[in-house]
Order: C-alpha cells, then structure tokens, then sequence
C-alpha cells in the first residue's frame, strides 16, 4: 500500500517549500521527498478532507496562510498575507470549515473560514498579554491553537505559561471559558488529547516535561495530574512534537538538543505515563514527526541535519525500530500524512 505524506519547513538554505513523499507499506520504503509546492518559509500545514492544503508562508516581508488543491497538480486558490510575519502553527476545523493561526511572534490567534468557494474570510483574531521567567518569554507567545474533544478552541501560549479553552460556536466573538496556568517556566508548545478518556499530554519547550492533565467539558477546565520527563539534562534540551497512538496507549515526544524521540505507556485511564524509552531520531533537531493512519510506521524529521528517519512501531508494545535513515529532507519542521 501506498501512504502520501507532506514535509514542509523553512527556505533560509536549501529548503524550497512543501514536499511530497510515498511510503510503501510492502517494502518499508519512504521515497526520496520531492518539491510540490514552491513557497518562502511553510513551517507548519494542515490538509483537508477534501485535500485543500492550508499552508503558512512568507511574501516578502509578509506572512499568514495560503491554499492550494493537491487532488492533482498543485493549484492555488487564495492567499492571505496580511501580517507582518508568518503564524507558527495551524489547524483546520473540517466541521465549521474553520482556520485557526497561532502568531507565535504577535501574540494572537487568528480564526478564519475556507468559504465554500475556497477562500479565505476573516471572522476574528484572540489577542494575548503577558509574559513568563525566563528570557525566551518576554511577551506572550501562542505556538498551538486546534480543537478540544467537545469543539472548544484550545491554545497553548510558550510565552505565557498558559493554555486557554474558548467557546468558538459564534467565531466572530469568541468567549474565554477558562485559563490554566502550567508550571512556570515550562513554556506549553503542542497538546494531544487521549482518544477516549478526558485526558491532555502537553509537551512543554523549555522544561522538557510533559504534563498529564484532566479535561472537564462542563466547566472546560484542565486540572493538572502529573508530569514527567521527556528527556534528561532538561534545561539543554527544547521538547518540540508530541503524538498519541489511535488506540491511547502510547504517547511519543520529541526532543531537540537531546535529538530523541522518548516513548510513554498509558495507564490508569490515562492519567498516567510511564516511559518506555528514548531512542535517537539518527538526526538533529527533531522538530516534527507523525505516525502514518496505519499506526504502524513513525517519520521524524531532523531540521538541523536535514534528513528524515522511517521507524517500524510495533503496535503491542510501543516501541520503534529504524528501517530506513538519511533520508535527504531540507530544513523540514512539518510532518503530515495524508
């Protein structure tokens, strides 16, 4: 079986936009990934049902979104660089058809619609104050912005040490439900929900940890339950990328510096992990990764050494083993299958 997957990241050296690889499911192959889309600096993506590939990007001294269709030959249609920089991260809501933009460097969040016709509408934008202790959280800096279980938007803000739930059912006005406050210093970046217990796992940057919390849809709180360690040296290492298996029992976390994806066991309904191991990603700077929709295969992309690494998981146990590394992939800081 064929599986599509898409890499994208920055265009300082080598890098040329968005890239489209295969993975073959019968030889564990991934081929060589070759350019789809030209583009200045497309960090992060999302790719709809209907594969509208919702992509970040520069022009000029401009940044914000860009849309093409994939089905065939590339084709745009609409773009939106209206801010002074790119956002850092985004994620498309299939049901309201709604585009949610964290602006990690102008402390906002930006909701917009892909309309019917396939453009872009504007509907509103969250703006965010406040700071955290250490140097790299002098103002606040929103890294993720996508969806609760139950619909609510959810954002993780590296700058300000908070994660914020809103009520998005009318997404011109959107309402501020509630605020959590993680550890200080810990600089939330990237969450995943347990896929069936009310349950967050929130990588934190600057820490290194992971946070095990509580998600309650009556009152959209998330309480704190424990945290643990995703690499040692904590304080040399950036954690990046965190996933979750479809059956909840594994969590992977990556982590630049220490250049090292470690693997967590689920237990107690969730409330709980456990580490399994950490294995080298054969590269630098693991700043992505994703796990096929088979579950059964994990790319990483390595920024720093531009390459990429196709690992075999085993769905019993967890655990990932190398099949094929080196893969040449330029300045890549985006995974997606599709």
């Amino acid at each position: 079986m064929q599986e599509n997957v898409l890499f994208s990241g920055y265009t300082k050296n080598d890098g040329k936009g968005v890239y489209k690889s295969s993975l073959d499911t019968e030889t564990n192959t991934l081929t060589t990934p070759e350019l789809l889309v030209e583009l200045n600096n497309p960090t992060y993506i999302d790719v709809t049902n209907d594969l509208k590939l919702i992509v970040l990007a520069k022009d000029g001294d401009k940044g914000g979104i860009v849309v093409y269709d994939i089905n065939n030959e590339p084709t745009l249609l609409d773009s939106d660089f209206s801010e002074s920089t790119s956002p850092s991260y985004v994620k498309f809501d299939e049901s309201r058809r709604l585009i949610f933009s964290a602006y990690f460097h102008l402390s906002k969040v930006k909701i917009d619609r892909l309309n019917e016709e396939n453009k872009i509408e504007h509907l509103s934008e969250i703006n965010f104050t406040g700071s955290g202790p250490r140097p790299e959280q002098d103002q606040s800096k929103p890294h993720y912005s996508a969806l609760t279980p139950d619909g609510k938007l959810i954002i993780c803000d590296y700058g300000n040490d908070h994660i914020s739930i809103y009520d998005i059912d009318d997404p011109h006005n959107p309402k501020l439900l509630n605020d959590c406050l993680a550890p200080s210093g810990y600089a939330p970046r990237h969450l995943v929900f347990h896929p069936e217990e009310s349950i967050a796992y929130v990588a934190c940057e600057l820490s290194s940890k992971v946070l095990v919390m509580k998600y309650d849809e009556e009152d959209s709180r998330l309480t704190l339950i424990d945290e643990v360690s995703a690499a040692k040296d904590e304080q040399k290492n950036t954690t990046a990328a965190i996933r979750i298996s479809k059956d909840g029992k594994y969590v992977y976390v990556s982590t630049r510096g220490a250049d090292t994806i470690a693997i967590f066991e689920t237990s107690d309904y969730g409330k709980r992990l456990r580490k399994i191991t950490t294995l080298k990603t054969l590269g630098q700077g693991p700043r992505d990764f994703d796990l096929d929709p088979t579950n059964d295969y994990l790319v990483v992309a390595n920024q720093d050494s531009n390459n990429a690494t196709l690992f075999k998981r085993n769905p019993n146990k967890g655990v990932l083993t190398e099949i094929q590394k080196d893969i040449a992939l330029p300045e890549s800081v985006c995974v997606h299958f599709i």
